[in-house]
């Protein structure tokens, strides 16, 4: 008997471990949205999420992935650097959030609105 309490506890102790890892994703493959204020430019971009799928709001990192769409407010193409700490955009993602702290999310492409 006291095999098997030492096994049940083993494998609840395991599971826990494994549902407490900090880069653990969730969320779908289909494309949400988000529109957002940004508040810093360092290298991921802060945002302060205005309205979210599922719920999401308050601050996100985003991280651009290579071949993201980065559009002005009439669709025209620009650069990373031409957003500004203040913009609204609206940023699209593949459902998947990164459980850290900020949330993260990888952007597919991100609007100026």
């Amino acid at each position: 008997m006291k095999k098997y309490i030492a096994i049940t506890v083993f494998m609840l102790l395991a599971s826990l471990l494994f549902a407490c890892s900090s880069d653990m994703e969730v969320g779908n493959t289909e494309k949400v949205t988000m529109t957002a204020v940004i508040n810093n430019l360092d290298g991921k971009f802060e945002v302060d999420v205005i309205v979210g799928a599922y719920g999401a709001s308050g601050l996100y990192w985003i991280n651009i992935s290579d071949n993201a769409i980065l559009i002005d407010e009439n669709g025209n193409p620009i650069s990373k650097s031409e957003f500004e700490i203040g913009d609204i955009v609206e940023i699209t993602y593949d459902g998947k959030v990164m459980l850290s702290y900020p949330p993260q999310v990888v952007a597919l492409k991100i609007q100026i609105k």
